[in-house]
C-alpha cells in the first residue's frame, strides 16, 4: 500500500495519482537506491587499443572526448571544457548528471546517481569517484574515492560493472 503524502489516504501499489485528492504518488514509494553488487561480480578487464576515428578536426576542441559504452558500442561525446558528472538521473531528487548512464543499464550495473567526475586539466584527463556505492575502476583497478586519477585515451573506466572506454579527439596544429 502507498500512503498519499498530501491527504494520507491509502492507495494500491502502482497507483500514480491519489484517488482522494489527485496528488502525485510517484514520490510516495520507497526511494530507489543504487543496486548493491557482489564484489565477485566486478570483473577485471584488459584495456582495448584505441582506434583512430575520423572526425571533423576543425569543429572539435582539445577538450572533446568520447566515452564508448562497451556492451553496446554506443558513443557519448563529451566536452570537458568543464568537469562533467557521470551517474544516473533522478529528476525527483534534482540529480541530472551530464552523462546519464541510466539508459545504458546503469541501475542494473550498480551506477550511483552521483558516481564520478570526468575532467581535463593541465593537459591531463582525470576521473574521480564520488564515494559511489560500487566503486569506479580504471583498467580493472579500483580507484580511491574523492581522489582524481589520471586516465588517457584507450583506458577503460568501469562505473559499478558498466564498462566505458575513453577515446580522445586530437586536432592537428
Amino acid at each position: 500500500m502507498i500512503v498519499c503524502s498530501n491527504c494520507s489516504a491509502k492507495q494500491l501499489d502502482g497507483t500514480i495519482f491519489c484517488t482522494e485528492c489527485g496528488a502525485s504518488l510517484i514520490d510516495a514509494g520507497p526511494p530507489e537506491s543504487t543496486r548493491e553488487l557482489d564484489v565477485a561480480a566486478v570483473e577485471s578487464h584488459e584495456p582495448h587499443s584505441t582506434s583512430s576515428l575520423p572526425s571533423d578536426e576543425n569543429a572539435l576542441s582539445d577538450h572533446v572526448v568520447a566515452l564508448i559504452v562497451v556492451s553496446n558500442r554506443r558513443r557519448i561525446e563529451v566536452d570537458l571544457s568543464d568537469e562533467v558528472l557521470i551517474g544516473r538521473a533522478d529528476p525527483t531528487r534534482g540529480i541530472i548528471p551530464d552523462i546519464d548512464l541510466g539508459p545504458f543499464g546503469g541501475y542494473d550495473a550498480g551506477v550511483s546517481r552521483r558516481h564520478a567526475i570526468l575532467s581535463y586539466r593541465d593537459g591531463t584527463y582525470r576521473v574521480e569517484d564520488l564515494g559511489s556505492a560500487n566503486g569506479t575502476f580504471v583498467n580493472g583497478r579500483q580507484i580511491e574515492p574523492m581522489r582524481a586519477t589520471p586516465v588517457q585515451p584507450g583506458d577503460e573506466i568501469m562505473c559499478g560493472t558498466l564498462l566505458l572506454r575513453l577515446e580522445g579527439h586530437h586536432r592537428k596544429r
